[in-house]
């Protein structure tokens, strides 16, 4: 993974989140941002998947993983 593609994950990463954001205030402002919700839950869990691969993704930037552009 070149530093491009490292930046171009983290922007798709980071406008999911956004998403996820701007539905989780819907709920909220409805009153239904409850943990029995399964709309919420399903947010938050693909929040957290996206959590995750953040952490891959800046795990993998910090051990050097990532190659040069070629």
């Amino acid at each position: 993974m070149t530093l491009d593609e490292y930046n171009e994950a983290v922007k798709l990463i980071m406008a999911d989140q956004q998403t996820i954001a701007q539905q989780t205030a819907q709920l909220a402002m409805s009153g239904q941002a409850q943990p029995t919700n399964p709309q919420f839950a399903q947010l938050m869990t693909r929040q957290w998947a996206l959590i995750q691969q953040m952490a891959k993704l800046n795990t993998d930037l910090m051990l050097g993983v990532l190659a040069p552009k070629k």
